[in-house]
């Protein structure tokens, strides 16, 4: 009997040694559950529901068009359009700099931006800087771009800028702030591409121009050099004088011929036949001064009419050039962008944010999450190791 009471007490001893285990552990289970998930919410609905500061959204819609050139052939049609156009890339240029730190900067300087994420009114945790970031530009270049988004719709082309605040008013002035910059943008990239656009045919066009200057200083010099301002010109009253002795000889031969033929002993024969030798004298000179030597006029009128030709050419270069500059002009006009705003930078009437009830939810499910994937490795180590 002694020994049946002695084993009956240790039984009840060993249930009651692990009830209380039992306890002890749905008591820790408590206590992480209330540190892990309860807590948490708690803290979540006191600074959602009664600390957060409403922050209010300013949203606009804008569009970067531009002249886009003629696609030629169904085909090519096709083949451009799944693929990003001309306008696109412009507006991913124009969104990248709104996020960019060339706008944060500027709207520093401009915009007083420290000022406006760091009002009384603002909450220690929302506003910029706190107690757990730091105060350099980079912190608040993150911190900014948490405030200001850019988003492109790739089906329309059109993109959505949202600038988010502490003020209803400050949000719509920041928002316009950040078109103007945008739309500045535009302009310096139309002017550099203008600039580009027409340099090459600025550059042929000066180049043709100054080899028009030099081929005409070699005229000029050429002209010094023979002391004829235009050899071909010049020669003609020459020409025409050996024209004339040409004919007078022609005539006086034929009067010699006749003289010769009537009368034989004409004293007029010996008149006519000095004139005759005094002509062939006189177009032998005459003839030496248009062809002979270096000192003639034929090498003179050739150089001439040489460097002539040249000039002409390059005469024909400089107004092709002149026209290819005038149509990179014109198709620069055309290739130009602008910024269109679909829709202003609106004024909010109610704030945006906080989300209380989604972030409340969200800090609950994810600590409880946490909670359950923490049991959940508790566990299996426990019985990996009663194993």
């Amino acid at each position: 009997m002694a020994k049946l009471f002695i084993t009956s007490a240790s039984r009840s001893d060993v249930k009651f040694g692990l009830s209380i285990r039992q306890i002890t552990a749905w008591g820790r289970r408590r206590v992480v559950f209330l540190l892990m998930v309860v807590l948490p919410t708690l803290l979540a609905i006191i600074y959602y529901g009664l600390i957060a500061s409403p922050q209010y959204v300013s949203q606009a819609d804008f569009i970067v068009r531009g002249q886009t050139p003629q696609t030629p052939g169904l085909l090519a049609g096709i083949l451009s359009s799944g693929g990003a156009t001309g306008g696109s890339e412009d507006t991913y240029a124009v969104q990248d700099y709104v996020m960019s730190r060339d706008a944060a900067q500027l709207l520093l300087k401009t915009q007083d931006l420290s000022h406006v994420f760091n009002i009384p009114e603002a909450d220690v945790l929302a506003r910029f800087p706190n107690f757990y970031s730091g105060g350099t530009f980079e912190h608040f270049y993150r911190y900014y771009k948490r405030h200001v988004k850019a988003e492109l719709d790739t089906t329309t082309g059109l993109s959505t800028l949202s600038v988010r605040t502490f003020e209803a008013a400050t949000s719509q002035r920041i928002a316009r702030a950040l078109l103007t910059a945008a739309e500045q943008l535009v302009n310096e990239m139309n002017e550099r591409q203008r600039e580009n656009t027409i340099a090459a045919s600025l550059r042929e066009r000066d180049k043709a121009i100054s080899r028009l200057q030099t081929l005409n200083i070699r005229i000029d010099a050429y002209r010094n050099q023979t002391g004829l301002l235009d050899p071909q010109r010049q020669s003609q009253p020459l020409l025409t004088d050996l024209a004339g002795l040409d004919t007078a000889r022609m005539t006086t031969r034929v009067q010699l011929e006749q003289l010769r033929r009537s009368t034989p002993n004409s004293p007029l024969i010996e008149v006519l036949t000095r004139r005759l030798s005094a002509l062939d004298q006189e177009i032998a000179n005459s003839a030496t001064k248009v062809t002979g030597d270096g000192k003639s006029f034929v090498p003179k009128i050739s150089g001439y009419e040489d460097l002539i030709f040249q000039r002409q050419l390059v005469e024909r270069e400089v107004s092709a050039a002149d026209a290819a500059l005038d149509s990179a002009r014109i198709q620069a006009d055309r290739q130009q962008l602008y910024l269109e705003e679909i829709s202003k930078p609106d004024f909010p009437d109610y704030p945006v944010y906080p989300r209380s009830i989604a972030d409340i939810a969200i800090v609950f499910v994810t600590m409880l999450g946490l909670y359950f994937i923490g049991s959940l490795l508790v566990a299996g180590a426990r019985e990996h190791k009663s194993m």
